[in-house]
């Protein structure tokens, strides 16, 4: 019998190639989507599964209430880590996870590395496989453990255990020996690390007050429960804890501690950040969703040719009935056609999948994988069966069921075309479309006004250098760098910042008024030269001056959302009413975006020495180590020719630290890159809905023609003209197209808005997105149909009254 249903597939295939090709084609690109962003999908939410103890390890965030106002921080005090340890047996292991930027020096060659501060029993907590390994690795100061990569890059062929690697901390290179080798970290982890050297060495790097503080937060905190222990019992017990470390500080429920799982990590953005980039979890859903569009549309192909073509299937029903065929059977023939159908589009969309995937890792800045393993068969098995039975539906539901005495004596009604069912299909199906075109056109525009707006200050011609050393070592090494420059370069100027722009927030600072007020603003050391080099307009007030000390330890600038927030009349001269050492406002600068376009701008302290106003706060977090970054602003020229020029400059006054640089304006750029690649993936769906959905279109426009043949013959010999032939055979599926419009157009509006709130700027959704997306599907439907439509007016009617 199976052999039978295959046959009878296999020839209807073959006989009727045009809807069999729309069909196939339109399904292998919606499988083809479907496994792309499925692998996709799947990876996103495996990151951190490859850990044996995953289910027990977590990371501690601390949520702080002051004045009513919630802080929330992921990455933790020094102190949290020891202090769980010491007061909770629960806690099986423990480690702090701290990221820096450092030096590396090998054969006399400088590279600026990212270097991770990790405890002993990271390697208990966490399954990263050490390949060599000398005993007891990260136990002593001055060892340090490379991946695989790392070690290739400096040792190439060469066993590197016991070799020495020259690393700089702080302000002086040190020799390391390499005691480990780590297989390379996976695509799907929380944590990534090249170099990993003891905790111990946070010492030099960190002062003792930083390092006891419970209110400075940097690094993250990871533990080890035991087996049988619950989180939430644990983070019970933790005030105790918290109130014996803060003392008269303390107030219940303003300083509480939570556990995060480490596989709610990467995809859960209700918690800031911590070392690592998350991923916003709405991405996966909107992709999937699109796929899951893709696959519908393809589906809807699929039944409604069916049902174009119910009325010629009807008479092979009727006479398989009369030969003895059971309902049965023939439900089972269709579904056995639409699965074998399926069968092959599934094939080839394997096909496209692994002839894509290499574009789409680059689309989507993956390094995504395909591997035929139970998962992914699973899921193949799973899409043939969905797909083919969504898809033969109609034909095995409705066409089994016609009586063989109403088919055979001509009594049977099809509606065909005229069916509510099929014209309901249609109108989901460019819905989906229109839906799609509309998000591309609002994301297109959202990224355009993010790259576009003025953000109060110049960033074009604007390369930024970053160093590795901090305090007076780097000042000296930006003096050496500037003078040198000015004597090379003419035309070029030169600022310093502890903080660039587009790389993160700037610190954040938090102290509490003599009124009991709290305020929150960010801030950033400075040196006279910044604000003219970046174009940042002065409102009131002066600059910096260079070697002004009463500027240099005294004096602030501040930016207008601060005085906003005092509602001060006059600021000059004015003081922040805290408990800071004397200092004065001298000048106000106009806002501007000094973090990306998420997130309105906020009040700011510029200073040019940071000690004094850190002896008066509370609070102090920053993402990034405050060292200095050289921003230098080039005149008109040939760009690789200055850079060229500065590298050679930098490498006078600096040999021994590598030259890394790049323009600020990419930098900002990047900020986007999520939006960015998400838009792109958009825009690619929405062509292959509309791609997909004309198929089918195109299909029932051939049918429709066959159908009408005798009446546009007799239509032409009444003298019907070539429009009205055209005009005869598009109407009814324009009037569906206008009605998909109508349909798609508020959940449309309501989907963009959702998107639009992770912006603190917005570009209007206007009425003529929504025009325009409905006039594209009406002009490419319409085309779609005049294919047909012409050829069918221009044929001689002569030849279709004569084959009636």
């Amino acid at each position: 019998m199976l052999k039978n249903y295959l046959k009878i597939a296999v020839r209807y295939f073959f006989r009727h190639k045009t809807y069999s090709a729309i069909n196939l084609l339109g399904l292998s690109i919606a499988v083809t989507c479907c496994l792309l962003i499925g692998l996709f999908v799947r990876q996103e939410n495996s990151y951190d599964n490859f850990h044996a103890k995953a289910d027990r390890i977590y990371r501690p965030w601390v949520k702080e209430i002051f004045q009513n106002e919630p802080f929330v921080n992921t990455t933790t005090p020094y102190p949290l880590g020891p202090a769980i340890v010491t007061n909770y047996p629960e806690v099986e292991g423990m480690t702090r996870v701290v990221s820096v930027s450092g030096n590396v020096q090998q054969n006399g060659e400088t590279f600026k590395e990212r270097i991770h501060l990790v405890e002993p029993d990271f390697f208990k907590l966490f399954d990263f496989p050490l390949v060599q390994q000398s005993p007891a690795p990260l136990r002593q100061l001055n060892t340090v453990i490379l991946t695989e990569a790392m070690a290739q890059k400096y040792f190439g062929k060469e066993n590197p255990i016991g070799k020495i690697l020259k690393i700089q901390l702080d302000s002086a290179l040190e020799a390391f020996s390499v005691t480990a080798v780590a297989k390379n970290v996976p695509v799907n982890s929380s944590i990534r690390f090249d170099f990993l050297v003891s905790f111990d060495h946070i010492k030099q790097i960190r002062s003792p007050k930083n390092l006891k503080h419970w209110h400075q937060v940097e690094g993250e905190t990871y533990i080890l429960l035991r087996p049988g222990i619950l989180p939430a019992q644990l983070a019970a017990k933790f005030p105790t804890m918290v109130k014996a470390a803060l003392g008269e500080e303390y107030k219940p429920n303003t300083y509480t501690i939570s556990l995060q799982p480490i596989r709610d990590i990467h995809l859960n953005n209700e918690l800031p950040e911590g070392i690592e980039p998350i991923s916003n979890p709405a991405y996966s859903y909107i992709l999937a969703t699109i796929a899951g569009f893709i696959l519908l549309i393809a589906c809807i192909n699929f039944m409604t040719l069916a049902i174009g073509r119910s009325a010629s299937r009807a008479r092979e029903v009727g006479m398989r009935k009369v030969m003895g065929a059971v309902r049965r059977q023939l439900m089972q023939q269709f579904w056995g056609e639409a699965l074998f159908l399926t069968f092959l589009a599934v094939l080839l969309g394997l096909l496209l999948t692994v002839i894509l995937l290499p574009a789409f890792n680059q689309l989507a800045n993956k390094t995504l994988v395909f591997r035929l393993d139970a998962g992914t068969i699973s899921l193949l098995l799973g899409l043939i069966l969905v797909v083919g039975l969504i898809a033969g539906s109609y034909p095995a539901l409705v066409l089994s069921h016609f009586r063989p005495v109403e088919v055979l004596k001509g009594k049977l009604t099809v509606k065909g075309d005229q069916s509510l069912f099929r014209r309901s299909l249609v109108i989901v199906q460019f819905s989906l479309s229109v839906f799609l075109i509309v998000g591309t056109l609002v994301m297109n525009r959202q990224m355009h006004y993010l790259q576009n707006k003025p953000l109060g200050y110049r960033a074009n011609r604007l390369v930024v250098i970053p160093t590795t050393q901090g305090g007076e070592a780097g000042q000296a090494q930006v003096t050496r760098f500037r003078n040198a420059l000015s004597t090379r370069l003419g035309g070029a100027t030169v600022a310093v910042s502890a903080f660039p722009f587009g790389s993160g927030p700037w610190a954040s600072v938090g102290y509490t008024d003599t009124k009991k007020v709290y305020h929150e603003f960010a801030q950033n050391n400075i040196n006279a030269p910044f604000i003219p080099v970046y174009g940042i307009k002065l409102k009131m007030g002066r600059n910096f001056e260079e070697g002004n000390s009463a500027d240099t330890y005294q004096s602030i600038i501040v930016n207008e959302a601060l005085v906003k927030e005092y509602g001060w009349k006059d600021p000059l001269n004015a003081r922040l009413p805290g408990k800071f050492p004397a200092h004065r406002i001298i000048g106000v600068v106009q806002d501007f975006n000094f973090e990306s376009l998420h997130t309105p701008i906020k009040p700011l302290v510029l200073v040019m020495q940071s000690d004094s106003l850190y002896q008066g706060i509370q609070n102090l977090m920053y993402s990034t180590s405050p060292q200095p970054d050289i921003s230098v602003r080039l005149p008109e020229g040939n760009l690789a020719e200055q850079v060229a020029l500065l590298e050679q400059t930098w490498k006078n006054i600096a040999p021994n630290e590598p030259f890394s640089y790049t323009f600020l304006d990419q930098n900002l750029k990047n900020q986007y890159q999520q939006e960015q690649r998400l838009g792109k993936m958009i825009n690619i769906a929405s062509a292959l809905s509309i791609f997909i959905s004309c198929l089918g279109l195109f299909g029932l426009a051939t049918l429709a023609v066959a159908r009408r043949t005798k009446e546009i013959g007799v239509r032409k010999v009444l003298g019907a003209s070539v429009p009205d032939i055209v005009a005869l055979l598009s109407k009814d599926f324009i009037l569906l197209v206008l009605v998909a419009n109508l349909v798609a157009w508020p959940l449309a509006w309501y989907s963009v808005h959702q998107w639009l709130q992770d912006f603190a700027y917005q570009v209007p959704v206007s009425g003529w997105v929504f025009g325009l997306a409905g006039m594209a599907t009406l002009v490419i439907a319409l085309l779609t149909l005049s294919f047909q439509a012409i050829r069918a007016a221009l044929a001689n009617p002569v030849q279709a009254l004569r084959s009636e």
